[in-house]
Order: structure tokens, then C-alpha cells, then sequence
């Protein structure tokens, strides 16, 4: 028996190279020109300013930094070194855009000396804290 002769062998590898190549374009220019999924656009962007401590409460001074209005719909208390919460306003809260609201968390006992953590969550889930101290 006779092998395939080497003209026609250089044919059937120049042809598969061929196909080969034209289907590998063709998959990667359909996932090229795919567009990529939409990047979120952060709508909103709040800031904690101050913390105010008080016998039985604490006021967070919170700032809506973007252009249109926010909503908190939670603010915390947290025991810096524990990581528990303390006390917790969940009462939602409107801020328009660049104003600044005081949320008053009410406290079940006095502070003791510590660090502490004030943090407010948006509807939305953004959320902002500040680290306090009480000496």
C-alpha cells in the first residue's frame, strides 16, 4: 500500500489550519464585541461628622455627600472591642442632598470607658462609621 503523497497531505493540514483558525475567529470576536455588564453607578454617599455622647443617648451627625437624596434606614451603636451591637435606631431617616441630620440612638445603660463604633446604613446598603471613644 501506497501513504497519502505529500502534496496532498500539505493540502489537508493548510485546510484543517484553515478551519481550525476560522472557527477560533469566530468565537473570539463573538466574545469581544459582547458588551460587558453594566458597572452599578454609586447613588449614594453619606458621611458620619460627629458623635455626640449623652447620659442615655448618642447623637450621629450624618452628611448625604451626593446630589440627591438618601435614606439611613438603620443606626447602630457597636462595642469597638466586642464587635456587639449595643443600642440601634432603625427609624428611617431623609437626608437631601449636602444636608446634615442628627439620629439620636437611645442607650439602655451608661457608657463605660471604651472604645465604640457609631455606623448608619442606607436603604440601599451603603454604609458609613465612625470610631469613638469614651475616657
Amino acid at each position: 500500500m501506497k501513504g497519502v503523497s505529500p502534496l496532498i497531505a500539505t493540502v489537508l493540514l493548510i485546510l484543517i489550519s484553515v478551519a481550525t483558525s476560522a472557527i477560533l475567529w469566530v468565537w473570539v470576536s463573538s466574545m469581544v464585541s459582547q458588551t460587558p455588564p453594566e458597572i452599578p453607578f454609586i447613588s449614594e454617599r453619606v458621611k458620619i461628622e460627629a458623635v455626640n455622647v449623652n447620659v442615655n443617648t448618642v447623637e450621629i451627625f450624618v452628611r448625604n455627600l451626593m446630589n440627591n437624596e438618601v435614606r439611613i434606614g438603620s443606626s447602630y451603636v457597636i462595642n469597638g472591642s466586642s464587635g456587639l451591637t449595643i443600642a440601634q435606631n432603625l427609624s428611617s431617616f431623609k437626608i437631601d442632598s449636602g444636608d446634615v441630620v442628627k439620629i439620636t440612638v437611645e442607650l439602655k445603660t451608661v457608657l463605660p470607658k471604651g472604645v465604640y463604633i457609631a455606623k448608619v446604613t442606607t436603604i440601599r446598603g451603603y454604609e458609613a462609621s465612625y470610631v469613638f471613644a469614651i475616657t
